[in-house]
């Protein structure tokens, strides 16, 4: 694979990521879908962990996921592939990095 190959990986991964983002955020931003962290911010209103470390422990698992999975293990849960989970952990960090710039704990720009 060259640079301008993985460039275009790279746009298409993030196509795929936005567009299930977008799936999923329907699904888990509360009846408004005003919220995009609700599925985070729970943990914290449960008094379990802040929010942040939410976040965390959910790339967590996702890392857990990927770890499985290519160590040739097969998945019990079929409909998840190593792509799917990848997906995640790109859409986990991209919600991550949001939550942390709307509370003023990230100043710099992408």
């Amino acid at each position: 694979m060259n640079t301008t190959e993985l460039l275009q990986l790279h746009s298409e991964l993030c196509t795929s990521a936005h567009a299930l983002m977008g799936k999923k955020n329907h699904d888990y931003a509360g009846s408004s879908g005003d919220t995009p962290f609700a599925n985070f911010t729970r943990v914290e209103s449960m008094g379990i962990t802040t929010t942040e470390l939410g976040f965390m422990v959910r790339l967590t698992d996702k890392m857990s996921r990927l770890s499985t999975l290519m160590n040739g293990n097969k998945a019990k849960v079929e409909d998840e592939k190593i792509e799917d989970t990848i997906l995640d952990v790109i859409n986990y960090s991209v919600l991550l990095y949001a939550f942390l710039k709307s509370h003023g704990k990230l100043t710099d720009n992408p």
